[in-house]
């Protein structure tokens, strides 16, 4: 197994992506320390994010010529834009009632439902080695999932809004496949979350006060970090590793994503600590997703993404 056939997977490219992602919801965490409100917080990570993704983007393309969108290539933006402006609402909602840990392990219900809606378009189960890779990975997460380490009861609400987010994410990603390769994942990425940035201006801005939106510089900090490392960062490489793989596939490999923030929450937060049944659940996540890649890039494989 060579490094090019690695990269050549797509799979790498959205375990890199979910290593940095997996970060939001401790540095969100961290900022609703700070005092501030959860429509603050997205409105700030958006208005910063969107310049630097034109930005980049315009770099990066600084060679090819202008693209022209058909009128349906719009409005398949502008709703994987809406798609993943709920999705951001309710995750960031989750985070502040289910803490970093498990707010993550909700989310990544939405490889599930992935599975879920390419079954049903295909009009077939998934296969054997499919379907057995992701029943390990998500009883690891059932694992994680089991009380006796979270410090207190699980609010309902919260649940709610987890599954919210998971259920837009698995939609955002299955409709964002659809103008990968005419677009391209950095155009794609620019003008999805333009449509994004628009939403939470006309939807959140009118109920945040003048007052919430001004944070202390320790916060502010903190959003700039959560901006560049988890957010302009892991979406370009996601893009790109969704452009060169299935995505039912790709949403197995995120798994990684609450792997990596229940690790990081338990060594910041006293109150998100692991028992050996927990432990046992990441260590079957790590080995589903390790299977699951040697599949994909495998001696074998190459052929499948030429």
């Amino acid at each position: 197994m060579t490094t090019r056939q690695w990269w050549h997977s797509g799979l790498v490219w959205v375990a890199v992506a979910t290593f940095a992602m997996a970060f939001k919801g401790i540095f969100a965490r961290i900022i609703y320390q700070y005092q501030v409100p959860v429509n603050a917080l997205l409105i700030w990570r958006f208005c910063l994010a969107v310049p630097l993704f034109w930005l980049i983007a315009r770099w990066i393309n600084r060679h090819q010529p202008p693209v022209r969108l058909s009128v349906r290539q719009w409005a398949v933006c502008a709703f994987t834009g809406a798609l993943f402006f709920v999705s951001a609402w309710c995750d960031f909602h989750a985070i502040d009632a289910l803490g970093a840990s498990i707010s993550r392990m909700v989310l990544y219900l939405f490889p599930a439902l992935l599975m879920l809606a390419q079954s049903v378009e295909q009009r077939r189960l998934p296969g054997p080695q499919q379907l057995a890779i992701f029943l390990v990975a998500w009883m690891g997460i059932g694992m994680l999932l089991l009380p006796g380490w979270h410090g207190g009861d699980i609010s309902a609400l919260g649940l709610l809004y987890g599954f919210g987010a998971a259920l837009c994410y698995a939609a955002f990603w299955r409709t964002s496949q659809s103008l990968m390769k005419p677009l391209g994942s950095v155009r794609f990425n620019q003008l999805s979350n333009t449509f994004t940035l628009l939403l939470m201006m006309a939807l959140l801005l009118p109920t945040v006060s003048a007052d919430d939106l001004v944070v202390s510089l320790p916060a502010f900090g903190w959003i700039v970090l959560l901006v560049l490392f988890s957010t302009v960062l892991p979406f370009f490489v996601l893009f790109e590793g969704l452009s060169r793989s299935n995505a039912a596939e790709a949403g197995v490999v995120s798994m990684f994503g609450p792997v990596v923030t229940v690790s990081v929450a338990i060594m910041v937060f006293p109150d998100e600590q692991l028992g050996l049944l927990q432990w046992c659940g990441v260590v079957l996540v790590l080995l589903s997703i390790g299977a699951l890649t040697l599949k994909k890039v495998g001696p074998a494989s190459p052929a499948k993404d030429a």
